[in-house]
């Protein structure tokens, strides 16, 4: 494949780029190693046709388009005319040597699953990885954003440890707000059992005492908690005292 000098001004990211701003690391670091030894690995690029500002899309190596951008310097690139397809196996590929994290991962395997470019079973053999971890990648993409924009930096989060965030957050508010309040831990890289912990206590707290029972609908809301003998409700709760007494009254009668 032949390596030709590109103007990095002429070039743009594609639609399926997976590196988020968290993961670019210090391109002027990167600038300074290119100055010093040359770009030793070329990006890959696709010809952009009518686009009145580009003229190619950058397929692989986003960070090496910045690091020249920034110190005004030629890009060296491959071009290459590949399908979206095509393209999404080399920067997959690319992507297996250079530990990028498992959420940016997961937010473009959704994209290029949604769009149909790749099957689920087909990004699981893309990617060597079975079908379940491709299920768990694609849970960063369906947690709500609110949660992501408390994490900020999800560099260290497994793809397990969102399919549980995932789960637990959509019980109930309470429990989403929780798992806001943790969103410390989860960026420091909090397993699943821990996140689980860790979201029992708040909510335990919640209702007055660590060591309750808590007591929860089929749609994951928390009702009340049993402590020290008796029963708390949740404020959240909208509560027919009458309702309940005549319940209560029948439920003893019949003991």
């Amino acid at each position: 494949m032949e390596v030709i000098e590109i103007d990095p001004r002429l070039c743009t990211r594609w639609k399926y780029a997976d590196r988020n701003s968290f993961e670019f690391g210090d391109t002027n670091l990167l600038a300074e190693d290119i100055k010093r030894n040359g770009q030793i690995t070329p990006v890959f690029v696709r010809a952009l046709n009518g686009n009145d500002k580009f003229k190619y899309e950058v397929i692989a190596g986003s960070r090496r388009l910045q690091a020249c951008l920034s110190a005004d310097l030629p890009l060296k690139a491959i071009v290459t005319d590949v399908s979206d397809t095509e393209a999404a196996t080399i920067q997959i590929k690319e992507n297996e040597q250079l530990g990028l994290s498992e959420y940016s991962k997961g937010l473009s395997y959704a994209r290029l699953k949604e769009d149909g470019k790749l099957t689920q079973e087909q990004l699981a053999e893309i990617a060597g990885c079975s079908r379940k971890k491709i299920q768990n990648l694609l849970a960063f993409e369906k947690i709500d954003k609110a949660i992501w924009n408390a994490v900020v930096n999800m560099s260290k989060v497994s793809a397990r440890s969102a399919e549980t965030i995932l789960a637990i957050s959509k019980k109930s508010n309470a429990h989403k707000e929780a798992i806001i309040e943790i969103a410390e831990e989860i960026r420091k890289g909090a397993g699943s059992v821990r996140i689980e912990k860790l979201v029992d206590e708040i909510l335990n707290d919640q209702l007055g005492s660590k060591e309750e029972e808590i007591i929860t609908a089929s749609n994951g809301q928390v009702l009340a908690a049993w402590k020290k003998g008796g029963i708390f409700f949740s404020k959240d709760v909208n509560i027919d005292k009458k309702k309940l007494n005549k319940t209560l009254i029948e439920f003893f009668k019949n003991k």
